[in-house]
């Protein structure tokens, strides 16, 4: 099992509405997304993530969990390009690579926009930063 695996309880997020302004994600996803997050802000408990990688696969998969239902499901297979549909329904081109066993760096375009981010662990702190067009989201999470 790598560090990164695991249930994540959100503890702060940052720029959340601006990252999505910036990179069009569309309505309604991105008001239920936003309703996601700020519910994690005011109920610890009720947003998690769930991150899973397979090594003898090499894929790694993200789960998100809101009070408890799974929202939102996506898998990369890692170190190669993956064509995904998001979950407002663009198609997008990305890659995730695992990067020791506690980060996973991940490019991905969406359109016209391009987005990097990392998502790394140490001991239980998860650290999500995205970048896209121009603004930064950091997300913290704590390992339950």
């Amino acid at each position: 099992m790598t560090a990164i695996e695991g249930k994540w309880k959100l503890l702060s997020s940052s720029n959340i509405a601006e990252f999505h302004d910036a990179i069009k994600t569309a309505e309604p996803f991105k008001s239920k997304l936003l309703e996601m997050k700020e519910a994690g802000k005011t109920d610890p408990d009720s947003y998690l993530e769930e991150i899973e990688v397979d090594l003898k696969e090499n894929k790694s998969v993200r789960r998100v969990f809101v009070k408890g239902e799974k929202k939102f499901e996506r898998g990369f297979e890692l170190g190669k390009e993956n064509e995904i549909v998001g979950p407002d329904g663009r198609t997008s081109k990305g890659r995730c690579d695992l990067v020791g066993d506690n980060r996973i760096t991940f490019t991905n375009k969406v359109e016209d926009v391009e987005m990097q981010g990392q998502m790394e662990a140490e001991d239980k702190t998860l650290t999500v930063t995205l970048i896209g067009n121009g603004v930064t989201v950091t997300e913290i999470f704590t390992k339950i």
